[in-house]
């Protein structure tokens, strides 16, 4: 034990030493360790945690949540008019919004960064979510098929000329097709496909996010060979990105650190409560507690070492403050690959929903979160967290069941017919042994092993951990290149399709290959529903037919997340120099990074 301390304490020092020695700016007001760096700057783009919190600090959009009763709130439009059929949507801008330039925030930005997402070409995630707008998804549809035209014309014909015409094309189509009408600088209208009551939770999501249109074009080219648009990126560095949010980044260590100080041109000083904000990207869970531990950072917002439960202990026992659990908006699982065949060629045996049903009921779920998890999550046997969503009735999932399990597998065509313990097809061929892709956190590899051996007792089927750099995960995941593949989700927007999305067939976060008409059009008929109460009922069957029937995931509980922060008040009420303020415990934990800051000495409350 000495000598483990020993080793703890040197590698904080000397992470210490190089924050200290290789940092060419002073420390900032705040600091916050983030587990993984920023994958972009681009909100048409983002689909990860980390990158929303940026978003919520740099960007600013048209409405922002209340982050503690989830209230829609005021942001760039100071009002909107909602019309009586609930179509049509009409927002009255500031006139004193201002990107970091100088330049006006106009209704022409919010227009141009939602054409961005409704094209393929810039291959949004959430582009989805836009199909809530008149003619959004056949304006989609239209430029895909632009786009596959193009493609087949002989080789002369697509030329640089070409291409920028068909994009010029594009552009006009947008104006006719989708219903986004910017009537003057300080006024859009949009149009609705279908009433949509959680519209304006949307507006404020990041991918709704304006962005700066001249900064973008400058790094954008029209690719001749096929077409599409090209986005080099640089636009988001520091020192190039122009945003319209109340801080700029202006420092980048891809992963080392980002710097963040006040935007001066926003239109609410005292919006932010931090001059200056570094946030620090630590994959190693150890080195991340280590790093709060000695001071580098003073938020570690993802706490997964595996031995939070100890500190959770002694916060129970009163030997410590700074450890917190919260409640959260979210559901850890696996994926499923549901396509016909594995990436190299064999057919994949978790194509057959019994297959993954019978894999689904071995699973004792409220073992692993007693003695692998052990930091009191809810175990989940369906994906939207019970309770999470006003009126929204969950359905029963399903629990443990071996006997039910043995018997699809069998009716599935796999049993063990030479008798050597590993379960065969009817042509002999042994079931596979099952790859778990992951990345290298302390709760999953542990989980994954608990699942193996519930796996191989009961089924007779093995598997093996396969660990891949986060980067590389998130391209398997996209390709489908895998078999089994750890996930999670949190809401994005208070509605069950934040989550039941995640199953339609061509979702942008379908990372599972999945497709089932019936399930599609369970969707399609809440789309068309205009009952609040008929609406939710055919959702949570959709969610029935995932969780009881097709098991395109398996859920094994709803998140609690873990934070590391000295806390605001001592245990008397009274302020607490270096705690940190701002923070939310609203389930849904869309932290603000401008509502963060310190307590400082001699602050009243």
């Amino acid at each position: 034990m000495k000598k483990l301390l020993v080793i703890v304490l040197a590698i904080g020092a000397t992470l210490l030493g190089v924050a200290l020695t290789d940092r060419p700016l002073p420390r900032a007001d705040l600091t916050v360790l983030e587990i993984a760096d920023f994958n972009t700057l681009d909100p048409q783009r983002m689909s990860y945690l980390q990158d929303f919190r940026l978003a919520y600090g740099i960007y600013e959009g048209l409405v922002r949540w209340d982050n503690d009763t989830f209230e829609i709130d005021p942001a760039i439009a100071l009002s909107w008019d909602i019309s009586d059929d609930a179509l049509v949507y009409t927002f009255h801008m500031t006139d004193d919004a201002r990107w970091s330039n100088g330049a006006r925030v106009t209704a022409s930005d919010i227009a141009y960064a939602w054409q961005r997402a409704m094209m393929p070409d810039t291959a949004a995630d959430y582009a989805n979510l836009f199909f809530a707008i008149d003619g959004a998804l056949d304006y989609f549809e239209f430029r895909q098929n632009q786009l596959d035209e193009y493609s087949a014309r002989p080789a002369s014909e697509r030329t640089s000329a070409n291409a920028l015409s068909l994009r010029n094309e594009a552009n006009e189509r947008f104006k006719e097709m989708v219903g986004v009408t910017v009537v003057d600088d300080l006024t859009l209208v949009v149009r609705l496909a279908r009433p949509t009551a959680y519209f304006l939770d949307l507006v404020a999501f990041p991918p709704f996010y304006p962005v700066h249109r001249d900064t973008v074009e400058r790094y954008v080219t029209v690719d001749a060979s096929s077409g599409a648009i090209r986005q080099d990126h640089q636009w988001t560095k520091p020192g190039r990105i122009v945003c319209n949010g109340p801080y700029i980044p202006v420092h980048w260590k891809f992963k080392r650190e980002m710097r963040l100080a006040r935007n001066p041109q926003y239109r609410d000083p005292t919006l932010a409560k931090s001059d200056t904000i570094t946030i620090v990207p630590i994959e190693e869970e150890n080195t991340a507690v280590i790093a709060y531990k000695t001071g580098v950072v003073d938020w570690h917002s993802d706490v997964v070492t595996d031995y939070v439960p100890d500190m959770l202990d002694q916060k129970q026992r009163g030997e410590r403050e700074d450890i917190h659990v919260f409640q959260a908006f979210g559901t850890y699982f696996w994926n499923f690959n549901c396509t016909p065949r594995l990436s190299d060629g064999r057919p994949n045996p978790l194509r057959d929903a019994r297959v993954r049903r019978a894999l689904a009921l071995c699973v004792n779920k409220q073992a692993i979160v007693d003695k692998v998890k052990r930091t009191g999550e809810q175990v989940a046997s369906v994906l939207i967290p019970p309770g999470s969503i006003p009126g929204y009735e969950s359905p029963a999932g399903l629990g443990m069941d071996v006997p039910e399990a043995k018997r699809l597998f069998q009716e599935a065509g796999w049993e063990d017919r030479d008798g050597n313990g590993v379960p065969e097809n009817a042509l002999g061929e042994e079931f596979p042994v099952i790859e778990i892709l992951m990345t290298k956190l302390a709760y999953h590899k542990d989980v994954a092993l608990a699942v193996d051996q519930m796996w191989k007792s009961t089924l007779g089927v093995r598997s093996k951990v396969v660990i891949r750099e986060t980067k590389v995960y998130r391209d398997n995941l996209k390709r489908q290149d895998y078999m089994i593949a750890r996930g999670g989700w949190y809401g994005d927007y208070g509605d069950p399709l934040t989550f039941l999305d995640l199953h339609r067939t061509g979702d942008g976060n379908n990372d599972r290959g999945y497709s089932n008409a019936a399930y599609d059009t369970l969707l399609e008929r809440a789309d068309d529903e205009r009952d609040t109460a008929k609406r939710l009922v055919i959702l949570s069957e959709a969610e029935r037919m995932s969780v009881e029937e097709e098991f395109p995931i398996l859920p094994f509980w709803h998140y609690n997340y873990v934070y590391m922060y000295k806390p605001p008040t001592d245990a008397q009420g009274n302020p607490n120099p270096g705690g940190l303020r701002g923070i939310t415990t609203h389930p849904r934990l869309v932290q603000y990074l401008f509502e963060l800051e310190l307590v400082k000495q001699g602050d009243s409350q």
